[in-house]
């Protein structure tokens, strides 16, 4: 039996030594706010550190991809827009200790050096899968695009439709406060279904890649 494959994110937040320090607090509520809310739902651990950095570790690889995705959304919709680097590594465990930060393994090497090597992205996806890496590379150059012209009511609207388990556009106007069909003009400005068919189709390179390994 092979040892197990996780993900982990490493983060930290894009020019937080330039925010005055009412935005500062309302920033880092935000974070981790929303850290706490992924905790409940995924197998994951979080901790973070200097204020602007974080690292979080998910059981499965494909939810820490879909949580770099809500993290940086939660962000951008918050009442002053704000933004995140975030390097997801995906690869093998070799010690979960309670610490996240003392934890070792491949992919904490792996989300470690992306974050060193982002430069101009803000979500980087990284494995020593190189058919996995090769489907996904570029896919996530292209999100990572989309998510940064997203304004911050897009943000939210896209967000509210990730997370909501009813994701009719008349539940998603009653939960936001929106008539239907500001909600579609939102949802559409969002590109909302290419995100979509992203997550899907990076769940399904992991299976095909991973499963088996």
């Amino acid at each position: 039996m092979g040892k197990r494959v996780i993900g982990v994110i490493t983060g930290d937040l894009v020019g937080s030594q330039k925010i005055k320090s009412e935005k500062y607090d309302n920033m880092l509520y935000t974070l981790q706010s929303s850290l706490s809310m992924l905790q409940s739902h995924y197998d994951m651990s979080f901790e973070t550190y200097r204020g602007d950095a974080f690292q979080g570790v998910f059981d499965n690889p494909i939810d820490a991809i879909f949580s770099a995705v809500i993290i940086r959304l939660s962000l951008k919709a918050a009442s002053t827009s704000f933004d995140v680097r975030q390097s997801v590594g995906i690869g093998e465990l070799t010690t979960r200790r309670s610490e996240v930060k003392t934890s070792t393994g491949e992919a904490f090497t792996l989300s470690g050096k992306g974050l060193d090597t982002i430069k101009n992205d803000l979500i980087k996806v990284t494995s020593n899968n190189s058919n996995f890496q090769l489907k996904v590379g570029l896919l996530t150059k292209f999100l990572d695009n989309l998510l940064s012209d997203l304004t911050l009511t897009q943000s939210e609207t896209l967000l509210c439709y990730l997370l909501a388990k009813d994701k009719s556009h008349a539940a998603l106007a009653e939960a936001l406060g929106k008539t239907r069909s500001n909600i579609t003009k939102l949802l559409l400005a969002s590109r909302y279904q290419l995100v979509d068919e992203y997550l899907h189709y990076v769940a399904q390179c992991y299976e095909e890649e991973f499963s088996n390994a």
